[in-house]
């Protein structure tokens, strides 16, 4: 019989006796479950990576799809436009005109200014208290997620009255219920903008396809939705682009060039162009 080193473990139940031979094959036993099992976790992991890459690749042809449909409205209101700028004369000879070049050609009246403010979104919206949430990225203050903000919060009492910025059209007046907007009002301006107002008091004041006009109450504000506290959450989309509202608030005749520079993702060369015609047309019937 071979040597073998033991060890005797003794206490009040008496005495074990261990041999290395035994000791190893423990730890090696002990050493292949835990292989078995971080190999079982490895591929349950993997599995899960797998199928959260499956999830983000459908994602990503959903925004894919939504931005592919975006371009193309974009495209047929450009085609629109120029239709327009072609009926009412509007030259195009030089193509290689940029939009900086062309907006300095165009020269519009204090009375034209005038009449153009009162088909685009500016000024003030209601009598508010600052701005409690900025446009763009930011942590959700109910979610905790970091998202774009697609307007900007302003702190204002309950009931206090909402105004609209420029003439236009009621899209929409009532409950949204899985938007997050709570009660909300949609209001068509037409060329391509449209404001939103979100979190306001559930009583609506304007239907769906009244017309208002710039300094007409729409509503009044509230704290509806996923809303942290009363508050006005404010929008102003073109050609469904959310764009910055306060470029737009802080526009009027004082400083009628500064909304050009600040807000670049509207061709305002082509727009004011078509105004200018327009009200100028309309100033001459008069």
């Amino acid at each position: 019989m071979r040597n073998k080193f033991t060890i005797t473990i003794s206490d009040v139940k008496g005495s074990r006796h261990y041999t290395i031979d035994d000791i190893l094959k423990r730890i090696v036993a002990i050493f292949l479950i835990f292989i078995v099992l971080l190999f079982t976790c490895g591929i349950i992991y993997i599995t899960l990576l797998n199928h959260e890459v499956t999830q983000l690749d459908s994602k990503k042809d959903e925004l894919q799809n939504e931005l592919d449909d975006k371009i193309a409205y974009y495209e047929v209101i450009k085609e629109k436009i120029e239709e327009i700028e072609t009926i009412i004369g509007i030259s195009h000879e030089d193509e290689n005109t940029t939009h900086e070049e062309r907006l300095s050609n165009i020269t519009l009246t204090t009375v034209q200014q005038s009449l153009l403010l009162q088909f685009i979104p500016n000024g003030q919206v209601t009598a508010h208290k600052g701005i409690s949430d900025k446009f763009g990225m930011r942590k959700h203050p109910i979610k905790l997620t970091d998202d774009f903000h697609n307007g900007i919060d302003l702190r204002v009492p309950l009931q206090t009255p909402i105004y609209a910025p420029a003439l236009g059209i009621v899209e929409y007046a009532g409950y949204s219920e899985t938007s997050g907007y709570g009660a909300l009002v949609i209001v068509d301006h037409g060329f391509g903008f449209k404001s939103y107002y979100g979190h306001l008091d559930k009583k609506m004041l304007v239907r769906v396809g009244q017309f208002v006009k710039r300094g007409d109450r729409i509503a009044s504000s509230g704290n509806t939705g996923l809303s942290s506290g009363p508050h006005l959450h404010y929008e102003v989309r073109f050609l469904g682009r959310a764009l910055n509202p306060i470029n737009f608030m802080n526009w009027d005749l004082n400083n009628f060039s500064q909304i050009f520079e600040k807000e670049t993702n509207v061709q305002w060369d082509s727009l004011l162009e078509v105004m200018s015609i327009l009200l100028a047309n309309k100033q001459n019937q008069q």
